[in-house]
């Protein structure tokens, strides 16, 4: 029996938005699930990643900026900031806003104890807000030149062990350190694997193995291309990168999700919120690089990625199997101001991009996930009868284990059918959920004799997330 489900955007939407202010950090340390799927607190809570890319915070932002940003962010839902100890743009050479620089002489046995200072700060106020910092040691052009990089090859075989024990023992004791190995590059060379082994080497020497490890790769990859069988490598990550609006993420988090050994897996760098299109084909002169300025959309071949893209980037990924996902903004990562080089096109200051509204809805995705537990649920697509969604129509779904929920999205609204055989109970909730406002539809029964149920969003061209609920 078919059954229509037919709700139209003229439906009166339930007072029941997502509130940001309900979301939970407590003060844990992370470890891997036992199913090698998901992440969880200390306790054996689940943990779902939500993070943001505040790549250039110990740089480019003061203490009274950095309580800004992080209070900001914890209220919005996010759990995790990815930061840089040294950091890509001119970090080795242009002092800090405390006018620190991290390095003496460039020489990486000589830390600098006044900008470690600032970096214990921004930990142990990030600790009080409940957020893990996913912390690079260095950005990857600190030991692989690229011709957009730094020349300044600081790392090497050699010095990488020590300073993997110095930092390592440094923070052995903050709960809230995830260790990120990479930084925008692929190890291309031996020499390569050799820097990247020591650095963990040594991080593990000085904190005795306490926390987790993962690898940010360059565009378009995954670590497990390169560290996936390595035993300190706790859980992939993808960087799906900026060349266009519909990259697959359900293709890299389905194909580390089916990996074995199994490793939970995220996408932390996906297309960023109002960062241009293919950003590097934007030719822009040093003068820009060096004084930028507002750019604006009609400059851009492509335009910039905005709220949808980066909803669909999240949606894809963590209804194929991802343990989280990642959010980024063209003028945050950067923590961009009028008179601070950014060697991409910017479209407006930092201060602007906390509150896009693509950083608010990734808030309406944890909550989502939260209510019925990331343990609980796994990809599912077969239950779609017409799953022949692909592209840019791909439909993700996620089923709870116990049969007591189905979450499907589609990023296009278009109509589709759903085999109701692996639900549970006698009748079914069905619901609509908006992800740009966190809002949903009224609710719908259905009669669990309807082995087959075709499903309708209530405005097509735009995304929607079904919600199915056994009673």
């Amino acid at each position: 029996m078919k059954k229509t489900l037919f709700l139209t955007c003229c439906l009166i939407l339930l007072a029941c938005n997502l509130s940001l202010a309900q979301f939970a950090n407590p003060a844990k340390g992370l470890k891997v699930s036992t199913d090698g799927h998901s992440l969880e607190y200390s306790d054996g809570k689940p943990f779902f990643w939500l993070g943001d890319t505040g790549w250039e915070i110990f740089h480019r932002l003061d203490k009274k900026e950095v309580d800004y940003y992080l209070e900001t962010r914890a209220k919005q839902g996010f759990n995790v900031i990815q930061v840089v100890v040294l950091p890509e743009l001119r970090g080795l050479t242009e002092p800090n806003r405390l006018g620190d620089l991290p390095l003496i002489d460039l020489n990486l046995n000589k830390p600098n104890e006044k900008y470690f200072e600032f970096v214990d700060y921004v930990v142990n106020k990030a600790a009080n807000l409940g957020l893990f910092l996913a912390m690079l040691p260095t950005w990857g052009d600190a030991w692989d030149y690229q011709p957009w990089g730094d020349k300044n090859l600081v790392l090497n075989p050699e010095n990488a062990l020590d300073y993997g024990n110095f930092i390592g023992n440094r923070y052995k004791n903050n709960w809230n350190i995830v260790w990120v190995m990479g930084g925008d590059r692929n190890p291309g060379i031996g020499e390569h694997y050799t820097i990247i082994r020591n650095l963990v080497k040594g991080i593990k020497k000085g904190d005795n193995g306490t926390h987790l490890f993962t690898y940010h790769p360059g565009g378009d990859c995954s670590s497990a291309s390169f560290f996936h069988e390595e035993k300190w490598l706790d859980f992939n990550m993808t960087q799906t990168g900026h060349s266009n609006r519909k990259v697959p993420t359900y293709m890299y988090a389905l194909t580390n999700y089916c990996m074995f050994p199994a490793k939970p897996c995220l996408d932390g760098e996906p297309r960023y919120e109002d960062i241009p299109v293919r950003f590097w084909e934007i030719k822009l002169d040093k003068e820009y690089k060096d004084n930028p300025s507002e750019f604006p959309d009609s400059l851009t071949p492509y335009g910039y990625f905005n709220d949808y893209d980066v909803r669909t980037a999240a949606y894809w990924s963590v209804f194929s199997g991802a343990c989280g996902h990642t959010y980024g903004n063209g003028s945050v990562w950067c923590f961009w101001g009028k008179g601070r080089y950014s060697p991409i096109a910017v479209k407006y200051p930092w201060q602007k991009g906390v509150l896009s509204p693509g950083g608010i809805q990734m808030g309406y995705l944890r909550k989502l996930i939260e209510q019925y537990g990331l343990n609980n649920l796994h990809p599912d697509r077969n239950m779609i009868t017409n799953n022949s969604f692909v592209g840019e129509n791909y439909i993700g779904a996620l089923r709870a284990k116990d049969g007591s929920v189905v979450l499907i999205y589609t990023p296009v609204g278009e109509s589709f059918k759903v085999s109701l055989t692996k639900l549970t109970g006698k009748e079914i909730n069905a619901r609509w959920l908006n992800p740009g406002t966190g809002t949903y539809s009224n609710t719908e029964r259905i009669d669990i004799k309807s082995l087959i149920a075709e499903f309708t969003p209530p405005v097509k061209g735009s995304d929607w997330i079904l919600v199915l609920e056994s009673k």
